[in-house]
This record gives structure tokens, C-alpha cells and sequence, in this order.
């Protein structure tokens, strides 16, 4: 999952979810790039206030049903799981699954 925070929340190890660009749309930091110390103390000089990182979080149970549904409709029912599509839907599934709450 994607969240954005604000950047004095942010800790080394974290993955970069959405690049950052300057205001002519030049990327400084691509997606997927691990913060280091170094990168948040340069976004803190450029006065960045908060960035997009990816999230271990869990989602809660309405969230959760409501993706489901969106992929279950997505993915129509005649692909079984032995088709191309079929496995996407089930490792999408998979996906959601392990972001779901306790609850």
C-alpha cells in the first residue's frame, strides 16, 4: 500500500512510492528507492513536507471487502485458474489478503 507521511515521520529503509520531482517535473528521487539518512535530511533542506512511501499497513476489513469486490469484478469468473489471468486474479487476491486486518 502506498501512504503518504509527513517527512519528519519518515525512517531509513523505507521504500520511496511515487518519485519526487522538482517544480519543471525533473525527477531527484526515483519510485522504489530505499531512504537513507542522507535522503531525508535533503528533503528536509528542500523543505519537502511529506512523501509517498510504500506501507506495511494493515487495512482494515471494509477496505479489504471493498478491493475484493473491485477485483472480483474485474476478473470475470469463466478465467479459471490455470489461465494467464486466472493466476493474476489469485496472486492479486494473495496480495490483498496478506494487507488485511485482524479484525
Amino acid at each position: 500500500m502506498k501512504e503518504n507521511i509527513p517527512i519528519t515521520d519518515v525512517k531509513p529503509g523505507m521504500l520511496l512510492a511515487k518519485a519526487i520531482t522538482n517544480d519543471k517535473d525533473m525527477t531527484l528521487c526515483a519510485e522504489g528507492t530505499p531512504l537513507t539518512e542522507d535522503l531525508i535530511d535533503r528533503f528536509l533542506q528542500m523543505e519537502i513536507d511529506s512523501i509517498c512511501i510504500e506501507s506495511n499497513k494493515e487495512m482494515s476489513q471494509e477496505e479489504y471487502l471493498a478491493l475484493k469486490e473491485k477485483i472480483e469484478k474485474r476478473f470475470v469468473a469463466s478465467y479459471n485458474s490455470n489461465s494467464l489471468l486466472g493466476k493474476i486474479k489469485i496472486a492479486l487476491l494473495g496480495h490483498l489478503e496478506s494487507h488485511k486486518g485482524s479484525s
